[in-house]
């Protein structure tokens, strides 16, 4: 159950994380009216346009993710080497 809940829990921060950072905010486009706004298309746009440009939100995040994912299990470990700890002197 604790291992669910833990998982559960990583991939909820990930989903935030990601809708936080990572998506940039919307910008009202005030020539659209209605509830639904569709994406205007260029028509004399070329198909295989630039690649996106490499932002400092996504090496933060990329990093933080990768330091996140590689020292959870030794956290883990720590954290239950403490508690045995605990138990032992107090019982």
């Amino acid at each position: 159950m604790r291992t669910i809940l833990i998982v559960l829990g990583v991939w909820i921060l990930i989903n935030v994380l990601f809708v936080v950072i990572m998506i940039p905010p919307r910008k009202p486009n005030p020539r659209q009216t209605g509830t639904l706004a569709p994406v205007p298309i260029d028509q004399n746009g070329y198909p295989f346009e630039e690649q996106e440009n490499l932002l400092l939100r996504h090496v933060i995040i990329s990093i933080a993710m990768g330091a996140f994912f590689s020292l959870a299990p030794p956290l883990m470990e720590a954290v239950e080497s403490t508690k045995r700890f605990i138990r032992k002197r107090r019982g």
